[in-house]
């Protein structure tokens, strides 16, 4: 197929208006210096997207252990995912890379595939043949398939037991199933010469202008036309990454940003090398970063920072804890769980970085209080005009709240990870855990509110973007500005 201009164009106007919230002039009643916005993992992720596309928004915005680099994110589905596909780690299971793959090209459209009837299929595969045994010929690949005799097969996951819909695997023997070690291929940029191994294309390496099947005289997407070329989707990808936001903002406007990032030394993610490399755009730009290899405390003791940037190193991977139950690891903690501590150890630091860098505040409670007008942790719902339906989110109000006596405090949007739940984050020991921490002083009196991060349509993560395939997507980013106008105008925020 020839390439044409006018599909991508078309395909990135349609991702950047779909992109842009609906009501980004009024997300609510209070002011952004009293506004913070912070999340983990897949919300880690999401907190420094929307946080660093609307600094007039948030003033204060924090990351903990999320992909902050979607070039390189990009590399690890190609490299690690895709081009690792029988041989990666134990953690995170085979069926998490899965479903996390075909939910990343829900969210931002399959990188590794060009098909211009689809954002989300290979080519020659639509909804009606992706999850039944369907042979293509005369696809391509440079490496496996130059002269595309070989049949190229959609598959289903023995391990997890399910379709992979949105990738293709050369059936060597011919069988009609994908069987071990049989590749899976993909098309992420033309060949390149990768000279400083870092698996990714930069300016100064050779590249082969023969389009993205690697093939010569094939007509493939492209081809000939003098420029390196990607997959199409990586556009996407590439309009909602943290740190090309970073790059992209003046000096004087993230030098008024706090900005608070925590990564794992054994990420099993690789997000430990995305916060390295956002980190570095700082420090390019001039602007200082306190930069910790470890806690500076452990818990119960409180890590504070008084500066605006900070970025901790923490010895442990991805999250630190198997059941990623927040609320149940500050229990846990107290019993002396080492992966428990380590989690108690991030969620304080956060808590603390965002009330140090709200001006003012309430601090402390008595038993007076506590008892007359307790704390409250509650999961409750809203309409949202965006999708058109009702959503969940959680919402911890602090002791002194219900006195209803006109004081008005500041808010914390905290974005869950991939397979956290409201449940996990909403919950009496997480309710418990913050009223240690306001009856401490460790943290001012704030609100709290944990938006539901599943993408109804399927259960899983939705990356709290407007994703680009709204048959299986729909607008999460537009709906969580909706949840700021309607947190902000129901409940006594700054």
């Amino acid at each position: 197929m020839k390439r044409s201009l006018a599909i991508p164009v078309l395909m990135s106007l349609a991702l950047l208006l779909s992109q842009a919230p609906l009501a980004v002039g009024a997300a609510g009643g209070g002011s952004p210096q009293f506004r913070a916005i912070a999340g983990v993992s897949m919300g880690g992720y999401g907190a420094a997207n929307i946080g660093l596309s609307h600094p007039e928004l948030f003033k204060t915005v924090a990351c903990l252990g999320g992909p902050l680099d979607m070039a390189y994110m990009l590399k690890y589905m190609e490299v690690d995912l895709i081009g690792n596909y029988d041989h990666s780690p134990a953690y995170p299971d085979r069926e998490t890379r899965i479903e996390m793959l075909l939910d990343l090209a829900i969210s931002f459209g399959n990188p590794a595939y060009y098909n211009p009837l689809s954002l989300y299929y290979p080519p020659q595969i639509s909804r009606d043949n992706a999850r039944s045994p369907t042979t293509v010929f005369d696809f391509f690949d440079d490496r496996y398939n130059p002269t595309g005799a070989l049949p190229v097969i959609t598959f289903e996951d023995k391990s997890p037991g399910s379709w992979v819909e949105i990738l293709m695997a050369l059936d060597v023997n011919g069988n009609g199933k994908r069987d071990q070690g049989e590749p899976v291929l993909s098309r992420f940029g033309e060949p390149y010469g990768d000279s400083n191994g870092n698996g990714m294309w930069d300016l100064e390496e050779p590249f082969s202008d023969v389009g993205l099947d690697g093939v010569p005289a094939t007509g493939d997407y492209g081809e000939s036309d003098g420029t390196f070329t990607f997959n199409p989707s990586r556009l996407n990808f590439m309009s909602q990454d943290p740190s090309m936001r970073v790059r992209d903002l003046p000096v004087e406007i993230l030098q008024d940003l706090n900005v608070y990032v925590d990564a794992g030394k054994e990420d099993e993610f690789q997000f430990n090398i995305h916060a390295e490399r956002f980190v570095r755009i700082f420090l390019e730009k001039g602007l200082d970063v306190r930069i910790e290899n470890g806690f500076p405390e452990d818990f119960p003791s409180v890590s504070h920072f008084g500066e605006k940037r900070v970025f901790v190193r923490y010895n442990g991977g991805h999250i630190g804890f198997n059941k990623e139950n927040i609320g149940l690891s500050f229990s846990k903690a107290r019993r002396g769980a080492k992966e428990a501590i380590l989690v108690a150890n991030r969620f304080t630091t956060l808590f603390a970085f965002v009330s140090d860098h709200f001006p003012g505040g309430q601090y402390g409670t008595n038993v007076y209080e506590m008892f007359r007008y307790p704390s409250k942790m509650s999961i409750a719902a809203f309409k949202s005009p965006s999708l058109n339906r009702k959503m969940k989110y959680g919402i911890y109000l602090p002791p002194g709240y219900k006195r209803d006596d006109g004081d008005r405090y500041p808010v914390l949007y905290l974005l869950g990870g991939y397979n956290m739940s409201l449940k996990s984050m909403a919950n009496s020991r997480m309710k418990a855990a913050l009223d240690v921490l306001v009856s401490s002083q460790e943290m001012q009196k704030m609100i709290i509110v944990i938006p539901d991060g599943t993408n109804y349509k399927n259960g899983r993560g939705n990356f709290f973007v407007n994703q680009v395939d709204q048959e299986r997507g729909a607008r999460f980013m537009d709906s969580f500005f909706d949840l700021t106008t309607h947190v902000e105008s129901r409940f006594r925020t700054k």
